[in-house]
């Protein structure tokens, strides 16, 4: 497992332990979990296998194709 060095001031650093005994974690453990948590770009392979299974829902204007016209305003 790889370290990293991490500089933050007091005022931080004081948020970080007080966030991590909130969760019951320890600051190592809270830290990597908002990582983990901030760096999931990619979705899983199962949401990903949905796209693409339904069909798009179709514009107002084709939905209202077969309606014909609107009645004629009034002018205020």
């Amino acid at each position: 497992m790889k370290q990293l060095i991490l500089e933050i001031d007091e005022t931080t650093e004081a948020k970080i332990i007080t966030a991590a005994k909130v969760a019951g974690l320890s600051a190592q453990q809270w830290l990597k979990r908002i990582i983990d948590e901030k760096t999931m770009a990619a979705w899983p392979d199962s949401v990903k296998a949905l796209a693409g299974s339904w069909q798009d829902m179709p514009f107002s204007e084709e939905l209202r194709q077969e309606e014909g016209h609107d009645a004629p305003r009034e002018n205020f």
